[in-house]
């Protein structure tokens, strides 16, 4: 019988990819990703080149498989939260991909950072835009559609706009306590659309 389960990956092989992304997170925070080359990679995280194009063609495509990981895995964590109680405490979302964000601090800082991928934040707020579009929908159906994307892109560049003021300020403080001030501004910004109804 066939399963659509993923087969689990080689412990090695992991910690080589691990390696890998370390490497790329380091050196993406110092300069371009076209000033990269896979021998900077490579002997950064003291792995031969071979290993490196078992995994990737080069380091455009490690690039892009890494952002893909990140967003389905965010994507995984806003389909467990976002639904119509969203509206009445968006808190526990936000705390979850700040904690994810905090437990992959090497790869969001690269990603986000002055020399990050602007097309992955990009992808990034259209994934969390989209989910948070609906629930507003379900939660407040009276409002018009113009007012949700208004909300929604307000409260999304917001949220990524203190990922990136806490990445930078070197996470100070914890995922759960930004969260807070996520949450707060979010429920100052619902009474906009409570107001429009």
């Amino acid at each position: 019988m066939e399963t659509n389960k993923k087969a689990p990956v080689d412990r090695r092989v992991r910690r080589t990819k691990k390696l890998l992304k370390e490497s790329l997170a380091t050196l993406l925070l110092e300069k371009k990703l076209n000033d990269i080359t896979v021998k900077e990679i490579v002997e950064l995280a003291d792995i031969n080149r071979g290993t490196f194009y078992l995994h990737y063609r080069d380091v455009y495509d490690m690039l892009s498989k890494i952002e893909n990981e990140i967003l389905d895995e965010m994507e995984d964590i806003s389909k467990r939260f976002l639904n119509a109680s969203f509206m009445d405490s968006p808190g526990p979302y936000i705390a979850e991909m700040f904690q994810y964000v905090a437990d992959n601090q090497a790869l969001c800082k690269m990603l986000l950072g002055p020399y990050g991928d602007i097309a992955f934040v990009e992808k990034l707020k259209k994934l969390i835009e989209e989910k948070c579009f609906n629930s507003l929908m379900e939660a407040c159906p009276e409002s018009e559609l113009q007012h949700y994307q208004y909300f929604t892109t307000y409260a999304v560049s917001g949220c990524i706009g203190l990922l990136q003021t806490w990445i930078n300020d070197g996470m100070k403080v914890s995922p759960q306590e930004l969260a807070l001030v996520g949450e707060d501004m979010i429920q100052n910004g619902i009474e906009f659309l409570q107001r429009k109804n």
